[in-house]
């Protein structure tokens, strides 16, 4: 029963996530950047609230400035490394003001790292649910 619930849910947050209007929180392509996965647990990842915090945090992130108005609009970071099964998940409150990511641990013993950046509403609260 628990598995169906936790297929379930990663199943229905992508839906989410899907990029469209400002308010809603949307995963940001960060493929063929380099960014490093850090060490620590997952429920920790750097909040970046405008373009100078993105320049420490993700050198060469151009194309990202593009897509985020930090006016309205922050960024949530995640970086690990973990089995290759490792899966995160992000939905926004109804009301915009708490965006919740679910993560679930693989079962694989391999190392990958993972990287995952979404832009959600600047006054929403952050929360980190599953896993370790």
């Amino acid at each position: 029963m628990r598995t169906f619930v936790v297929s379930a849910l990663c199943l229905a947050f992508p839906l989410a996530l899907m990029a469209g209007d400002a308010g809603k929180a949307r995963e940001i392509d960060v493929k063929g950047m380099k960014i490093t996965a850090k060490k620590g647990p997952i429920k920790s990842p750097t909040i970046i609230t405008n373009a100078e915090e993105l320049d420490k945090a993700i050198p060469g992130s151009e194309g990202v400035k593009k897509q985020v108005d930090f006016a309205k609009e922050k960024l949530v970071l995640f970086s690990w490394s973990g089995s290759g099964g490792d899966k995160l998940a992000g939905q926004l409150s109804g009301d915009g003001k708490t965006a919740t990511f679910l993560y679930s641990p693989g079962l694989t013993r391999d190392l990958r790292p993972h990287v995952h950046l979404y832009a959600i509403p600047k006054g929403a609260e952050v929360k980190v649910e599953g896993g370790r």
